[in-house]
């Protein structure tokens, strides 16, 4: 019954289809012409709205509902970031197609896109790139976003880099324009003055030590001689204020002679290196590191092994401070029973018929990590009051334990610099220095100009002034005066000035905070000079420079050494931070080389900016992790022993390197100077390291009672009972050559009274 009803219903369902296609069909060619019409409006209509790319999404969406029905494991939740890509690049493409004019005008379509393509690009090229670039970025962060990420940061470094060449290329660029229009203007000006000279006229009286004086005087010299009969009066001359006439006309006659004495390298070879016997030895016995390496290596292996870590004590190393015992990992052993089987795959009985069961041993390699977690187990072992373990040694399958000596040897200066090993590199340089022997008794030589600069940190007390006293000696032992130059700064005033007197010196040693800043940036001065003259030269640094060269005419290298940061940094931080981070960014190829020393090594002293341009370190002892972290980035400092005990991390070394530093005592420092202080040998050219501030048009032009911060600094000088230029640089926000005039400026109207280097002014009124 059912059957013929569904087959009768199945008839009438045709029949009816049948029916609605003719009356169509026959609608259809009664009405043929607005039917066309009709299709050709809906046609045009459809095309200007989606235009051809309504097939884009058109494929996506059919290739989802071919997944859905045949593929449904491509629909799972992992392939969520190939759907968005594919959605994202198909509104794209979309977005593309409309910017492509039509080229078949069938209909008043203008792009292939339609309106709704128009819609997604926008109304120009530049912002249909913009968009489409942002979508991309949107997708990639979405899918990645730790490398999207990364790689935008990338390229916003390198577009902030690319500008700033441009920007700095462009300004140089006006700057030797300017001061090209500067020179001929002045030139004219100069020679159009030399044609108006009056004969009647008689010289203005000159105030001697002036800057117009100096001006003028400077003029008259370089202007052409004038010839004889000419009518002008150059033997008459007015008194000079604070000079005699007579004294004028011999600095005049001395000046236009121009007397140039040339120095051989004959006279330059007066000046002889000191003999390294002027450097004391060792006392005798005290190299003995009086320890027992066969019993300590016994006690390493016991103790471990009582806590089921196996190690064989393969090398020792004795040192000067500490012994390096090398130990070889051994095994962890276990033993577990296991039946045997025959020849079928049963078990093995035997002639009771017990299963035969037998005993096999199982071992894997010790990890080092349990080696190292055993550290305070081995000091309290060998009543060590520290340990340090080196896991591995560099260079070798060992994993080092260092021992502190009982009586650490002493290292001096001469033992290191007598060495072949010593030799060899100051054979290569000149700027090599001798930090003393490492903890298996090797050689620790450095070499200045490859590090290039070197920053050094320590507690009071733990060889950080000693290391830096040997440095120098290091230096001017191997150099003479015309080949490399100091600039000292000790704010301690105790270290570094036994050195005055000596030739080497560019300034003698700078004690005061005030100098400091302005010596720094004097060098920086030199610097910049240097890079003029090596453009003009055409080469690239000062190796370039000297090597065609005789030794009268090299340019000397120069080395500026600091013993005590902190000390400058409370001072004048900014000043002081901004002036060694351009010397260590700049000054290698020029020959500047720095060695800055410090007793606090924290974030406010050894800042980003200065340890980020010093890649060779010396840390001493320190007092916490937290300080080994500042200077070396790594722990290890808070475990040395005093004493010269260091930690040296060179440039080129994954990490740092343990060694006792060589002492220099300081009769042996007053045996250097005074070898120095009595050699009669021709001079080097002084190299001026006055700072010479530039200012504006309007600061040249007005009046210091009128500057424009005079009134600030009155109103900070009203707040509080003693002043300080540091103190009007922090509340002013000005640098440093400005607040000093500030602070000159008050002392003259009697705001504040007078001060000494370095300290604090009373506030009088």
């Amino acid at each position: 019954m059912f059957g013929r009803m569904s087959s009768t219903y199945t008839r009438l369902k045709l029949r009816l289809i049948v029916l609605i296609v003719l009356s169509f069909s026959v609608l259809f060619v009664w009405k043929v012409e607005q039917a066309t019409d009709q299709l050709r409006l809906a046609l045009d209509s459809l095309l200007a709205t989606y235009g051809l790319g309504f097939l884009i999404p058109g494929l996506c969406v059919a290739i989802g509902v071919f997944c859905a029905t045949k593929k449904r494991e491509f629909l799972d939740r992992k392939y969520w970031k190939i759907w968005l890509t594919i959605i994202v690049f198909s509104f794209i493409s979309w977005g593309f197609t409309a910017i492509i004019p039509n080229p078949y005008p069938v209909t008043y379509v203008n792009s292939l896109g339609g309106n709704v393509g128009l819609y997604i690009s926008g109304s120009s090229n530049l912002e249909a790139a913009m968009r489409f670039l942002l979508a991309m970025v949107v997708l990639a962060v979405i899918l990645s976003p730790t490398r999207t990420l990364a790689a935008l940061v990338g390229i916003i470094r390198v577009s902030v880099s690319v500008f700033s060449v441009a920007l700095s290329t462009l300004s140089k660029y006006i700057k030797l324009r300017y001061r090209r229009k500067t020179s001929n203007d002045t030139h004219q000006f100069i020679a159009k003055q030399n044609k108006t000279i009056s004969v009647a006229e008689a010289p203005v009286p000159l105030v001697a030590g002036t800057s117009i004086t100096n001006r003028i005087i400077n003029a008259r010299k370089r202007a052409p001689n004038v010839p004889e009969g000419s009518g002008l009066q150059t033997n008459q001359s007015q008194p000079v204020i604070g000079e005699t006439a007579q004294s004028t006309k011999s600095v005049k006659e001395s000046a236009d002679s121009k007397v140039i004495t040339k120095i051989s390298v004959k006279d330059i070879s007066k000046w002889n290196l000191p003999e390294i016997a002027m450097l004391t030895l060792p006392p005798p016995g005290s190299q003995n590191p009086d320890i027992d390496q066969d019993r300590t290596s016994l006690l390493i292996e016991n103790t471990l092994g009582d806590y089921g870590i196996e190690v064989t004590v393969d090398e020792v190393k004795p040192g000067p401070a500490v012994t390096m015992f090398g130990l070889v990992p051994g095994w962890n052993r276990r033993s577990k029973n296991v039946r045997q089987r025959n020849a079928e795959g049963k078990a093995a009985l035997d002639e009771k018929g017990k299963p035969i069961i037998t005993k096999v041993e199982d071992k894997t390699r010790v990890r080092v990590d349990s080696i190292v977690a055993r550290e305070k187990d081995l000091a309290l072992a060998l009543a060590a009051p520290s340990l340090r373990i080196e896991a591995p040694i560099p260079g070798a399958s060992l994993v080092g334990i260092e021992v502190p000596n009982p009586k650490p040897a002493v290292v001096t200066l001469r033992t290191v610099m007598e060495t072949q090993t010593f030799a060899r590199a100051s054979n290569q340089s000149k700027l090599t220095l001798g930090l003393g022997l490492g903890t298996g008794g090797e050689v620790a030589a450095a070499d200045l100009a490859k590090m290039p600069h070197l920053l050094i940190a320590g507690s009071t007390g733990s060889g950080k002034s000693v290391c830096i006293n040997s440095v120098i000696a290091s230096i001017i032992m191997q150099n003479s005066p015309w080949e490399v130059r100091l600039l000292l700064i000790d704010p301690k005033r105790v270290e570094l000035t036994p050195y005055n007197g000596i030739p080497h010196l560019m300034e003698p040693v700078v004690v005061d905070v005030e100098k400091a800043v302005l010596m720094l940036k004097g060098m920086i001065q030199e610097m910049l000079r240097r890079y003029k003259i090596f453009e003009e030269a055409g080469v690239r640094n000062i190796e370039g420079y000297n090597e065609r060269l005789s030794l009268d005419q090299k340019m000397p290298l120069l080395v500026v050494a600091v013993d005590e940061l902190a000390d400058l940094m409370m001072s004048a931080s900014s000043d002081i931070e901004r002036s060694i981070t351009r010397l260590a960014q700049l000054g290698r190829a020029t020959g500047i080389h720095l060695v800055v020393a410090t007793q606090r090594p924290s974030v406010d002293v050894v800042t980003g900016l200065i340890k980020a341009n010093f890649p060779s370190r010396i840390s001493f002892a320190v007092a916490s992790q937290v300080d080994s972290r500042t200077i070396l980035d790594s722990v290890g400092a808070e475990k040395l022993l005093g004493r010269g005990d260091m930690l040296f991390q060179p440039p080129d070394a994954p990490k740092p390197k343990r060694i006792q530093g060589a002492f220099i005592s300081d009769s042996e420092i007053e045996k250097l100077v005074d070898h120095w202080k009595n050699l009669q040998g021709p001079l080097p050219p002084k190299i001026s390291l006055e700072f010479k501030e530039v200012f504006s048009a309007g600061e040249l032009g007005s009046d210091d009672r009128d500057d424009e911060l005079f009134d600030k600094a009155l109103e900070v000088a009203s707040q509080y009972n003693r002043l300080s230029t540091s103190l009007l640089q922090r509340r002013l926000k000005i640098g440093y050559p400005r607040a000093a005039r500030l602070m000159d400026v008050l002392e003259e109207q009697g705001v504040v009274g007078p001060g000494e280097p370095g300290k604090s002014r009373d506030v009088i009124g």
